[in-house]
């Protein structure tokens, strides 16, 4: 039998495990789509320990029973976590031989939406979470193909941007 004093604590484990584990899926999820990209940089693993980190960092600090803990001090960790990534995401725009062009811009920015859907998980924000992994994805989704149109088009010379629209009229 449970006592009724050990009901709280049960429940306090299942939310808790339970934001950890939507802010790591949520990690992988965007990950999942940077592998399917073929960015070597940032893949499952990383964002999804990214997504983790940053719910353990929000959690430590709402659940730590110290007193005085109040909503500055989650901004605090907040802050905190958002300049750690930004060195992740520098890694991922930094690359040695390279030459001058500036590649991973969409991963780091990656980066930087995983820690805050991990720290949205840690204050249990169900609707950032929900739209912003949805955002997220369209955005990833829809913005490479689209890039790659604008691109196309910006390098043909008039004449031939209309005539490779009219090849792709009906």
């Amino acid at each position: 039998m449970i006592e009724a004093s050990a009901a709280p604590d049960v429940a306090f484990w299942i939310d808790a495990i339970g934001r950890l584990v939507v802010a790591t899926a949520a990690g992988m999820v965007l990950g999942w789509e940077r592998s399917r990209e073929n960015r070597q940089i940032m893949g499952l693993r990383t964002l999804g320990l990214v997504g983790l980190a940053s719910c353990i960092a929000v959690q430590a600090i709402v659940h730590s029973g110290l007193p005085n803990v109040n909503a500055d001090a989650a901004g605090r960790a907040m802050q905190g976590i958002l300049s750690g990534v930004g060195f992740i995401g520098a890694g991922a725009v930094l690359r040695v031989g390279q030459g001058q062009e500036v590649h991973g811009l969409a991963t780091a920015a990656c980066i930087w939406v995983t820690a805050t859907i991990g720290a949205a998980a840690g204050l249990a924000v169900w609707p950032l979470i929900i739209g912003g992994l949805s955002l997220a994805m369209l955005v990833l989704f829809v913005g490479a193909p689209l890039e790659r149109r604008i691109r196309e088009r910006a390098r043909l010379t008039p004449a031939e941007a209309d005539r490779k629209d009219a090849e792709r009229k009906p």
